[in-house]
């Protein structure tokens, strides 16, 4: 038995909208947000990642009662994990009823970075210190809307799960007038931004070791195979190798019923044939028991050095004696791997099983 093959497929699924956190709502400096945007596509496993998108960010504030307003807003963004880490989010040009600094600079920082001084709220934006500062003007409607556009890129193999929308953490310091006297806040408002990338379940896979290989058994009985099990035993080295954004799905079918012939041979008459058995993910299957049960497996993750190894173990059951002559018996096994939406239930952790 020598030949096993891989059938793999991917799915996708768009996203349409973007969001300044409704949970700002609640600060002191209110803001809330929407934004326009073509849905884009992020496949990790393209060695191009993501060049470039762009993204229309519309800011409201929530002006307080007598006469309070949010005047300025300091902020950058980070992801929640170091997943994202060589994400490019740079705001090209912010149209606003006042003044703003800050366009032109990557205001994404990697999750271990040192960040920016964003507080008090009068510290400028510099090469050296890069954030988004907008000052609003006045108590008018003309004064309530900021619209930002963006600009973000990602990197090839970016470790992130499977989904369709990209959000990451704004951290701020803004200040109010109006209404009593001026007041500033500082906080980190998670999932704040939500870009409309999907990230897509996609995965690769491969066999990595030898063929499954019993060797010249022609002279052996099936009492000398089944009296040496672990020398009719193929390596545990042998494994399916899986790396994946999202969870997925492993199916596994044998040609011949797991049962070896050669070309031409009759898999009905027993001196075509040499049983084995095959133990995959937790199932051992034989001519008797042929059909295996589909398995759904956790993410794997996007790193090499995360992918799942799956063992594939074959057994021999006969000897060749007593069998029809010929110098090759083979079978040969299709397994498929089938990305799935992170969402999808039943997942397994495949490489314990």
């Amino acid at each position: 038995m020598r030949n096993v093959s891989l059938v793999l497929r991917t799915i996708a699924v768009p996203l349409l909208s973007l969001g300044f956190a409704g949970a700002v709502q609640a600060a002191t400096c209110g803001i809330m947000g929407s934004a326009t945007a073509s849905p884009t596509l992020y496949d990790p496993f393209n060695p191009a990642g993501l060049a470039t998108t762009n993204v229309q960010l519309n800011l409201t504030r929530i002006n307080g009662a007598g006469g309070q307003k949010t005047d300025i807003v300091n902020f950058y963004l980070k992801s929640n994990s170091a997943a994202a880490d060589g994400t490019i989010i740079i705001p090209t040009s912010v149209t606003v009823e006042g003044n703003t600094a800050g366009t032109g600079y990557d205001i994404f920082y990697d999750y271990s970075q040192a960040p920016p001084i964003v507080a008090p709220t009068s510290v400028i934006p510099s090469a050296a210190n890069k954030f988004l500062k907008i000052e609003f003007t006045g108590n008018n409607v003309a004064s309530d809307t900021a619209v930002v556009n963006f600009q973000i890129s990602l990197p090839a193999n970016l470790d992130l799960n499977a989904s369709t929308n990209l959000p990451f953490d704004a951290i701020f310091a803004c200040s109010t007038t109006g209404g009593g006297p001026q007041t500033q806040q500082t906080g980190q408002i998670s999932n704040a931004v939500v870009f409309p990338i999907t990230v897509l379940s996609a995965l690769q896979a491969s066999y990595a070791g030898t063929a499954l290989d019993f060797g010249e058994v022609g002279d052996k009985t099936t009492v000398d195979v089944l009296a040496a099990p672990a020398t009719y035993t193929t390596p545990t080295a042998n494994h399916v190798r899986v790396r994946s954004s999202g969870p997925y799905t492993v199916a596994l079918t044998s040609q011949n019923g797991y049962k070896m012939t050669f070309p031409g041979g009759n898999l009905a008459t027993p001196t075509h044939v040499l049983n084995y058995s095959l133990k995959f993910l937790g199932q051992t299957r034989t001519a008797a028991s042929p059909t295996f049960t589909t398995v759904t497996c956790q993410r794997a993750g996007v790193p090499a050095a995360e992918a799942d190894m799956l063992p594939v173990v074959a057994t021999l059951k006969e000897g060749g004696q007593g069998k029809l002559v010929s110098p090759t018996y083979s079978d040969q096994l299709t397994v498929t791997v089938t990305p799935l939406l992170s969402g999808a239930p039943s997942q397994q952790n495949c490489p314990a099983l």
